[in-house]
């Protein structure tokens, strides 16, 4: 009966890291939940607090900060560091496009999206405008600590 019951554990072990169509779990997200482990929670919680004043200003219903949130900030966090997210968030609310100025007239600026991957975190950064004399002002440069 111990066996059985050790048996039991693995093959739930199994269905819980298995994605529905049966391949487990992707690297990028492998890669993903190991550096989210190092980063600390309130660092987290600053990046998602910033989004919610930029991207839902005044709403009573606001989006949770879960799992899939959450792994996607830290993810990012351990790559760029917490500046650079405000900055990329920044980025996405200076693009027209992912603002809802489109022609389906929608927004396409939530965590997920902004933080999918390192591709996504670059480009919205690159919307930042620079100054036209190429160099940024002190309270516009990115900190130097890695967190």
């Amino acid at each position: 009966m111990v066996e059985s019951a050790g048996l039991f554990n693995d093959l739930c072990l199994d269905v819980m890291t298995t994605s529905p169509t049966g391949r487990g779990e992707s690297r990028l997200k492998k890669e993903q939940r190991r550096k989210a482990e190092l980063v600390p929670d309130a660092l987290i919680s600053e990046v998602y607090e910033y989004w919610l004043r930029l991207m839902r200003p005044g709403r009573t219903r606001v989006p949770a900060l879960d799992d899939k949130r959450r792994l996607k900030v830290a993810s990012a966090i351990a790559d760029y560091g917490a500046a650079e997210c405000m900055r990329a968030i920044d980025g996405c609310r200076q693009s027209d496009f992912h603002m809802g100025r489109n022609k389906q007239n929608k927004k396409y600026n939530d965590l997920e999206l902004i933080f999918r991957d390192q591709d996504h975190i670059e480009r919205f950064l690159s919307y930042l405008v620079v100054p036209r004399d190429g160099f940024f002002d002190e309270a516009s440069e990115p900190l130097e600590e890695k967190w």
